[in-house]
């Protein structure tokens, strides 16, 4: 039997072990963004990173290069899946589209609320590391507005500030509904009343 065809369950290379690695990674990612949106992303060290997450320093630059890297893994997954779930709303129909940006939205916030919260937080310094991602998710969302402006459907004829509405007040709007009952229905008739003419 070859050497490939004999990992034991403690093998580096071994199902195992490449979940307990993701599952740490995932972990720290979790951890840190807690921390970033609780404190700031200056504010946080590696060091208060690792004990919270309770591993090695060792441990943190093995799955991360810095903390600049961190923040990557952090964010870019959040656009990712956003662009994911915007890239499967149909535009044949115009009027399903804000109710598909608003389970977007859900979706990444169920998902990776921290991320979704401290993307909003990104400065002029560290935006850069997020932008490739997040322009994937910008170039998305304007198509989307386009279909809707086309349709005479926007609230206020222009797709570029609808996109930016939406960019500025979705995550605070989560926040604000997250505790109500109708949590998902409330969030997206206040999508819909922001964006739509009706």
């Amino acid at each position: 039997m070859s050497v490939a065809r004999k990992k034991t369950a403690g093998s580096p290379g071994s199902p195992v072990i490449r979940r307990r690695v993701a599952g740490t990674r995932a972990r720290v990612c979790q951890v840190a963004a807690r921390q970033f949106n609780e404190e700031s992303y200056a504010a946080v060290s590696v060091d208060a990173i690792v004990a919270a997450a309770g591993i090695a320093r060792s441990s943190f630059y093995r799955f991360f290069r810095d903390k600049e890297e961190l923040l990557c893994q952090i964010v870019d997954p959040v656009f990712e899946l956003a662009v994911t779930e915007l890239d499967r709303i149909s535009v044949e129909q115009p009027e399903t589209i804000v109710n598909g940006i608003a389970r977007s939205y859900l979706q990444v916030w169920a998902t990776h609320r921290d991320g979704l919260v401290l993307s909003m937080k990104l400065g002029a310094t560290l935006f850069p590391l997020v932008q490739k991602s997040h322009d994937r998710y910008v170039a998305r969302i304007l198509v989307l507005m386009e279909h809707l402006h086309e349709s005479r459907m926007l609230r206020h004829d222009n797709p570029r500030m609808a996109a930016r509405l939406l960019a500025l007040t979705a995550v605070p709007v989560l926040q604000v509904c997250e505790k109500h009952p109708q949590f998902e229905n409330v969030f997206c008739s206040t999508l819909r009343g922001l964006l739509l003419k009706w």
